[in-house]
């Protein structure tokens, strides 16, 4: 199925331009999905209770096309469009009228919470009436890898940063990206395309290290715990 609603961007979604930023649009991405799920009733709280497994996001690959203002409506759609014994992708897009706004693609898969081990989707009522629909835009993974990138800063984990998991939330992690950036950079670089990827989970108190390279027309941040990536972000210009 898919799942539609009209969304408008509010004030917690805006960045300093007064239009939808980065983290509201991985927020509105967030809400439409866990709001599918829900519907289907395979999302995150249920999941946890009766299977006794999370939902983990593994990638998120986004294209941006055009800006919207404060109070602007626009038109969201969820679906899945792809399925697999482990992993699902779910496409998330943004319409003003006939105008894209962004794109979006999630790769997500199910842990069991006492093995840390990945679960069959059929474990977890993803049964054969979840069908993937048809993707309106093509975009994939680009399966990026860097070694070696100097050191930007390190940040701890705080209790704030931790979700209903006890681990580091995926936006949270957004937000110690984002922070690479100034905001004369978020004003004269604007993003075309983004993907992040979550290598391994970080919890209360760890302590990592943000890693932050330019290349050409694109930057790569890595953020590390102990010498071991958790996060990859590729951003493009």
């Amino acid at each position: 199925m898919k799942y539609t609603k009209e969304q408008i961007v509010n004030a917690a979604m805006l960045g300093n331009d007064e239009c939808l930023s980065v983290i509201g649009t991985f927020q509105i991405i967030e809400n439409a999905l866990t709001e599918l799920t829900g519907i289907l009733k395979i999302d995150g709280i249920t999941v946890r209770e009766k299977y006794n497994a999370i939902w983990v996001f593994a990638k998120t690959r986004v294209k941006f096309f055009n800006k919207i203002l404060w109070n602007e409506k626009c038109e969201v759609s969820c679906f899945v469009s792809y399925k697999s014994l482990a992993k699902m992708n779910f496409d998330v897009e943004a319409r003003r009228g006939n105008e894209l706004i962004f794109y979006a693609r999630v790769e997500a898969c199910a842990l069991d919470i006492a093995t840390q081990r990945i679960k069959k989707l059929s474990t977890i009522g993803v049964d054969d009436s979840i069908q993937p629909e048809t993707s309106n835009f093509e975009l994939t993974f680009s399966n990026f890898s860097y070694d070696n990138l100097p050191l930007y800063e390190q940040i701890k984990v705080r209790s704030t940063n931790i979700d209903m998991s006890h681990h580091t939330n995926n936006l949270e992690y957004l937000r110690f990206i984002m922070n690479t950036y100034s905001v004369k950079d978020l004003e004269t670089k604007p993003f075309k395309e983004m993907e992040v990827v979550y290598v391994s989970q970080s919890f209360e108190g760890d302590i990592l290290d943000v890693l932050k390279t330019h290349e050409k027309d694109k930057d790569i941040i890595v953020l590390q715990k102990g010498g071991k990536q958790v996060v990859k972000c590729e951003i493009l210009y």
